[in-house]
């Protein structure tokens, strides 16, 4: 299981000094920058191709109507089905620890951290919100636009029974 430490803070260096609009004409210049490829792109998004060291050099971004939410991107391996999980999650565990202290030299601490049930670490930044996330399988590095999760972090509101 490899974790490409390196390419991911490099990334999330790229998304911190990156000028967003977040309209879905950013897109070909991040990804220039990141020496990324877009691959195919349409109405609600796109799949990129990253080149990270990992065995999935892949990435989603995830928009509609001209703009982008968010961009996702494995930064290590995906652990197949065959794998048993108590060879995996150790591994998993130890590259999302090295992440964190890579990301939190170059980010400074996390503005807030999930335990459970899923791990994830986020960074809101002014241009960018950049956090971790602990799969079952793998990590993914997630960039997200600021407005479209401020939009997500607002609570469902609460009904009354009506009994």
């Amino acid at each position: 299981m490899h974790v490409d430490i390196e390419g991911a803070t490099r990334i999330a260096r790229l998304a911190a000094e990156f000028d967003w609009t977040w309209a879905v004409d950013d897109l070909e210049p991040f990804c220039a920058r990141a020496g990324w490829e877009v691959v195919e792109l349409d109405q609600t998004g796109a799949s990129i191709r990253t080149g990270l060291r990992v065995g999935r050099p892949e990435s989603i971004m995830f928009g509609r109507q001209h703009r982008m939410n968010w961009i996702s991107i494995f930064v290590t391996d995906v652990a197949d089905d065959a794998t048993p999980m108590t060879v995996v999650r150790p591994l998993l565990d130890e590259g999302f620890t090295n992440l964190d202290v890579a990301f939190t030299a170059l980010l400074g601490t996390a503005t807030s951290a999930e335990l459970e049930p899923k791990a994830a670490l986020r960074w809101d930044l002014p241009k960018a919100v950049i956090s971790l996330h602990l799969g079952v399988n793998a990590i993914d590095l997630r960039l997200t636009s600021p407005g479209y999760q401020a939009w997500v972090d607002v609570p469902e509101p609460e009904y009354e029974n009506e009994d």
